[in-house]
């Protein structure tokens, strides 16, 4: 059975089954489409998806690479990108290289080889090989950078949010509630997201009139296990800080927890805000202060971007930097303006 035969028992054109089966409904009535769907359903017809991607040039894949799925920042993102990849009518290839650039590579160079249409990239932040790099500029494959900006992909468009904005309006938070000996846990040193949301922190620091102390910032790994080391390492020193801004939501949470095995009360001794509002942070006892990131839409926005590269629509190849937003909870002390 083919499209051909399809078309034939429906008594319409093979370009009009064939809109039906990519669900492009432009040109076709409701009740023809149903038409065809009842046909292609009695006589069991499956499309040949390769077939029509030798035609087409193209696979009808995208692969996406994410540095870590148990971080709960990226289920939420992943979630929004295999929403609008299915609604186009795309399979989605979700690899995860643990921060791993030798595995990063290892999955960009199985894009190639697979011929996917596009690339999504979430980099763990090293260079890659010379080589990798090259191929993937002989391939043509379009890439959309995801929540991170890359050395290794330039010229690539990506969806970005205001790091330093977030931070810096966090911080200002927090210094309203009374902090004023804020130390800052960030991720890695080398990622751009650390360093943007690092200058915030200092910014909001430098217009207050507090001075910046260096021993106030440690950095890490955006995990848990991050969070609570660092956190223990301050509250086994001699520094005495009255706030915490965690570079993302999982470090509060190792810092939350260090905090309770020291029985320090959160948030009248120390108040912890985190950053991207992950589905856990509401749950927390305290309940975490966090910069809420729009992250599903992030993840949506990247495959749009991506199909419209693939489809060399206008505008294609510029970025774009989506806002955070304040969510108070229990975990800071309201601010001066607040009630």
């Amino acid at each position: 059975m083919t499209i051909n035969d399809i078309a034939r028992m429906a008594g319409v054109s093979k370009g009009t089954v064939s809109r039906v089966i990519n669900n492009n409904p432009r040109g076709v009535s409701e009740e023809t489409r149903q038409h065809i769907l009842d046909i292609i359903e009695r006589v069991g017809y499956v499309p040949n998806r390769m077939a029509g991607s030798i035609t087409l040039a193209r696979t009808k894949m995208l692969g996406l690479i994410i540095p870590d799925i148990q971080n709960m920042f990226f289920p939420q993102m992943v979630r929004g990108a295999e929403d609008c990849a299915m609604e186009h009518g795309y399979t989605l290839f979700l690899c995860n290289s643990d921060s791993n650039i030798q595995k990063e590579q290892q999955y960009l160079q199985a894009f190639i080889e697979k011929r996917v249409d596009g690339i999504l990239i979430n980099s763990c932040g090293e260079r890659m090989e010379e080589r990798l790099r090259r191929s993937i500029q002989k391939s043509n494959i379009p890439v959309v950078l995801l929540d991170r900006r890359s050395k290794d992909f330039p010229g690539a468009p990506g969806i970005f949010v205001d790091n330093e904005e977030g931070a810096y309006t966090g911080t200002c938070h927090l210094i309203d509630s009374g902090c004023t000996a804020i130390c800052f846990l960030g991720g890695p040193e080398g990622v751009n997201t650390t360093a943007e949301r690092f200058r915030g922190y200092r910014q909001a620091l430098k217009e207050s009139g507090i001075s910046f102390r260096p021993e106030y910032v440690l950095y890490g790994s955006y995990s848990t296990l991050s969070g609570y080391e660092r956190m223990k390492n301050i509250l086994e020193s001699e520094l005495k800080i009255d706030g915490v801004f965690a570079g993302a939501d999982i470090i509060a949470v190792g810092a939350l927890r260090a905090l309770r095995e020291r029985q320090v009360s959160v948030p009248e001794e120390i108040s912890v805000l985190g950053f991207d509002n992950i589905a856990i942070s509401a749950d927390l006892s305290p309940s975490l202060t966090t910069m809420a990131q729009p992250i599903y839409e992030i993840g949506y926005r990247a495959v749009s971007k991506l199909l419209a590269q693939i489809h060399r629509d206008p505008g294609c190849d510029r970025s774009e930097w989506m806002h955070t937003t304040l969510v108070l909870r229990e975990s800071t002390q309201k601010g001066r303006g607040l009630k």
